[in-house]
């Protein structure tokens, strides 16, 4: 089924300190007063194309970058698949009956591919909240080509579970990619001086590389039991009712340097490169026992989406703080020397809105961040020299994160 682009013809002011407002049109639909139309995929699950300018306000001139943002916004009853172009007018937008999150867009062998994943359910406990779900691959009008599940592999039994998890999905080719999923297990390695109960359960972070259909790599975080006493964060191995989310990883990129994997684990106050042939851990940054010595301002907290910027030299990724100890969420930029274990070069810039306790996303082009802010429910394009916001998206839900492309 193919998206429908609606003509529009509606002004927004939403008063931020900007330095100037945006238009919005307006999305009735007009094409022979019809409702919008609906179409089965897979036989169930109905999607449909909805028009609405009331999911989020835009502000400021958007700056002469072209690009489209995307979002995936989570009403009370809907999901809303939602394409911007770079003044925060609505292009395109399709609305699920399930909740949705990570929109992203993948150009595969000169094809346009946009990925998310559909919630099915949200595993909580105690201490765990997660969306869990599949992640879906669609063509360029966000018609679903196929969707994905975990798969079983040595360990991994998937007759009870085979759902992934919402934090990233890395498309490779039409039948390639690597996706991550939270699992419950009972672990045995937990160091006798973290006291361990006989009965602890912990999330345990699987990455799953599928090629053709094949499981051609998988790490498991509860292989390295040096992790459990890096934690910061529901580590509590004690408890025998509760599950410890106590590494919760919440983004994977490929270093385009080596194919190897940068992994940022939220509740180690960590990012972490592994060998995707052994599954070695090659260094550790922040944290407990980082590799690399960090100043007082290098140090960061509950980190979200880590990248490379400048053709694969630099790391850039929002730091998002904590509230009991920096309540301000900023983005970094670290050039590494991964031999000398250094930071040979580093930049920080102060998010000028609102501290983003959860989630969070950024992007670099053209003296430009785009940056979403997760929880705190917005999205900013900022000039990072001049400090000046040439965007601001106020949305009325959340979206796990907000790229642009």
């Amino acid at each position: 089924m193919n998206l429908i682009n609606y003509p529009r013809a509606f002004c927004v002011l939403f008063t931020v300190v900007i330095i100037s407002w945006g238009c919005k049109k307006d999305l009735s639909p007009v094409i022979n007063n019809n409702p919008p139309a609906t179409t089965p995929i897979n036989n169930d699950t109905v999607v449909t194309i909805r028009v609405d300018s009331g999911l989020y306000t835009a502000s400021g001139s958007g700056g002469i970058d072209t690009g489209e943002i995307l979002l995936a916004l989570n009403t009370t009853t809907n999901g809303v698949l939602a394409m911007l172009d770079q003044k925060g007018n609505l292009l395109k937008e399709k609305t699920l009956s399930l909740r949705v999150d990570n929109l992203q867009k993948w150009n595969i062998n000169g094809n346009t591919r946009y990925t998310y994943l559909q919630t099915e359910g949200v595993y909580t406990e105690a201490n765990v909240a997660t969306e869990e779900g599949y992640d879906i691959i669609c063509d360029s009008n966000l018609n679903e080509l196929s969707r994905i599940t975990l798969l079983p592999f040595q360990t991994v039994d998937t007759s009870g579970y085979d759902k992934l998890d919402v934090h990233e999905f890395i498309l490779i080719g039409d039948n390639h990619y690597i996706a991550i999923t939270d699992r419950q297990e009972s672990p045995k390695n937990i160091p006798d001086s973290l006291h361990p109960s006989p009965q602890a359960k912990v999330i345990a972070c699987l990455i799953q590389e599928v090629n053709n259909g094949q499981v051609v790599f998988q790490w498991d975080g509860t292989d390295y039991p040096e992790f459990y006493g890096a934690s910061v964060e529901n580590n509590n191995f004690s408890d025998s009712v509760n599950t410890m989310d106590y590494m919760h990883m919440n983004s994977l990129c490929i270093d385009s340097s080596d194919q190897n994997l940068i992994c940022s684990f939220r509740n180690l106050n960590q990012i972490i490169k592994i060998n995707r042939t052994t599954g070695a851990i090659m260094w550790r940054l922040g944290g407990a026992h980082t590799d690399f010595p960090l100043t007082a301002d290098q140090v960061f907290l509950r980190q979200h989406y880590v990248r490379f910027t400048d053709n694969g030299q630099t790391l850039i990724f929002v730091d998002n703080g904590q509230q009991a100890i920096r309540a301000n969420s900023r983005i970094l930029e670290m050039h590494l020397d991964e031999t000398a274990k250094a930071i040979t070069s580093f930049s920080s810039y102060d998010i000028p809105d609102v501290f983003i306790q959860y989630a969070g996303s950024v992007k670099k082009f053209n003296g430009n961040y785009f940056i979403g802010g997760g929880s705190a429910n917005y999205a900013l394009q900022v000039n990072y020299t001049s400090n000046q916001v040439l965007l601001r998206l106020n949305q009325k839900f959340s979206s796990y994160r907000a790229l642009k492309y």
